[in-house]
């Protein structure tokens, strides 16, 4: 008996199919962090937000030091945006953050509370704590999710110092 050729054909294909189907790619997750110092940009100010609440409208920028188990946009030029609702300088914030070494880069979500403590001194002291989130990457880092928790505090009245830990999946 012999099989026409059309006959091969469907079969032929789909054992061609078969390993593709199976075919995953294997996803990285790397420990990053670091600690970024931050200078307030001159156009930050009182403003409202959404809701008309008055609220502190900013922005700031600086360096990103590569601090985690896997080195990570050491050097990356960072920019951020962001809104306080401070009280007595406590309250709740969130913004965006971009960190950007040439074409390889993440933007992130971040939302978390700032603290304002009166010291014995009478000089305000004030730290942030909160959670960050990829929004999206570029370059080596598009497609990249991941998340994790900064701390934050002024060395100065314009300028912040930020640590920063998680996980990013590639």
């Amino acid at each position: 008996m012999q099989l026409r050729p059309r006959a091969y054909r469907p079969l032929l294909l789909s054992l061609m199919l078969l390993p593709a189907s199976a075919y995953r790619v294997a996803e990285t997750t790397i420990e990053v962090g670091g600690t970024i110092t931050l200078t307030t940009t001159a156009d930050s100010r009182p403003g409202k937000d959404a809701a008309g609440r008055a609220a502190y409208v900013g922005g700031s920028s600086g360096r990103n030091e590569s601090s985690g188990k896997t080195e990570f946009l050491d050097g990356a030029t960072v920019v951020t945006a962001d809104t306080s609702n401070l009280v007595d300088g406590t309250g709740p914030h969130h913004g965006a953050i971009t960190l950007s070494d040439g074409v390889d880069g993440l933007r992130c979500s971040w939302k978390g509370r700032v603290t304002t403590v009166v010291g014995a001194d009478r000089i305000p002291h004030s730290t942030s704590v909160g959670t960050w989130t990829v929004i999206r990457g570029s370059g080596r880092y598009a497609g990249a999710t991941g998340r994790g928790t900064y701390t934050g505090r002024f060395t100065s009245s314009t300028t912040m110092v930020m640590e920063w830990t998680g996980k990013l999946v590639q």
